[in-house]
């Protein structure tokens, strides 16, 4: 009798010991899942982008077509204001992040463009090309060109909308000209100008 006793009694005893170790896993479980879901939403945001990228902030107005527009890039969203109203005429997706933009007659019919640096999520737009069968979610780098519309509500009717670049771009501008002019991250340079439809590659300058 006395030893059932015991034998319960050291039953009783190991019990507070696992409830303990229970509640620790699912304390430890849930501080992971907490931690997975905050690393997922800031690659989301495009926090672990590469360093060599230089993020602009810039404010400029500009007359286009007769219309005077202010252009406001802050944390990586671009938004264009009527300057006189303050009405919002357009402002850049969610899923984009914009690191410069540029206003210049890219194409040359006499009509300012408006060029942006955009970093989202895939390499394509909602279709890929039929030999591309892998997933699409990498963060990559383009170029979005568009063309002035006064017809249009938002302005900016896409020209030009590049795939992802393959080119780590460290700096861009545009010179007097209205070519493009993209650095990498090792220094090398690439001129592309606008010829008959899209972007052409026209000289290269080695890295100093």
């Amino acid at each position: 009798m006395s030893e059932s006793v015991e034998k319960n009694n050291g039953t009783a005893k190991k019990r507070p010991g696992i409830k303990i170790a229970v509640i620790s896993a699912f304390y430890a479980l849930i501080i992971a899942l907490l931690c997975a879901v905050t690393i997922f939403f800031m690659w989301k945001n495009g926090v672990f982008l590469p360093r060599y990228i230089t993020w602009n902030n810039q404010e400029d107005t500009y007359n286009i077509s007769e219309e005077n527009v202010l252009f406001s890039l802050k944390r990586k969203r671009l938004k264009i204001t009527n300057a006189e109203s303050k009405e919002l005429i357009y402002k850049t997706p969610k899923e984009w992040l914009v690191s410069d933009f540029f206003v210049t007659d890219i194409d040359s019919d006499g009509t300012d463009d408006v060029i942006m640096m955009v970093w989202k999520q895939g390499s394509f737009g909602k279709y890929k090309p039929f030999w591309h069968d892998e997933k699409d979610n990498k963060w990559t780098q383009h170029i979005f060109i568009f063309e002035w519309n006064k017809e249009r509500e938002d302005r900016l009717k896409p020209m030009w909308m590049s795939s992802g670049l393959g080119i780590k771009v460290h700096k861009v501008y545009v010179d007097e000209k209205s070519r493009v002019h993209f650095t990498d991250d090792a220094g090398e340079e690439t001129v592309w100008q606008w010829i008959n439809w899209g972007l052409t590659l026209v000289e290269v300058i080695p890295a100093k």
